[in-house]
């Protein structure tokens, strides 16, 4: 696996997945090192185990795509609504009720233009109109809805399913 895929393969799992356990482990790490900044070392260490040198990439491009004039891309974009993926789900107590009033609370938008939501177990996707995409994206920033630090992501394009 290439390295570049390593960490799309990362940041989905830091944005799917339950880690509890690791984040414990973390937590014993750190008592081991005895200076501020700990929890960047360790992950800073983890990925360099884990990729090996990565001196070649270009580590000054943004993770997320964005089109020509520097706007966030939103790939799943259906009658004009985007889809956006958020990292909680039915795993953390969430209801469709309070997603709706978290993005209203967040964003500022009218919780009518709020589209389709699908709650998974630990994740969530919620559509909003195309001109708003960016907006709600951005308004999230540090947010924590339930105690659990938020991260919302343009949703990647749906697949096709084969016929």
């Amino acid at each position: 696996m290439n390295q570049e895929k390593k960490i799309e393969k990362i940041l989905e799992a830091a944005l799917t997945e339950e880690l509890k356990e690791y984040q414990q482990l973390i937590k014993l790490m750190k008592k081991e090192l005895p200076f501020i900044g700990r929890t960047k070392r360790i992950a800073a260490a983890l990925l360099k185990e884990y990729l090996g040198d990565i001196s070649h990439l270009e580590l000054s491009k943004s993770l997320l795509k964005k089109n020509e004039n520097g706007t966030v891309l939103f790939e799943d974009v259906k009658d004009g609504k985007a889809r956006l993926f958020i990292n909680i789900g039915k795993n953390h107590r969430i209801s469709t009720g309070d997603l709706i009033r978290e993005i209203v609370k967040h964003s500022g938008i009218d919780g009518k233009n709020i589209g389709k939501i699908d709650i998974h177990a630990t994740y969530s996707f919620f559509e909003v109109p195309e001109q708003y995409a960016e907006l709600v994206y951005h308004s999230f920033g540090d947010a924590r809805i339930k105690g659990v630090p938020v991260v919302v992501e343009p949703a990647k394009r749906r697949k096709k399913p084969e016929e």
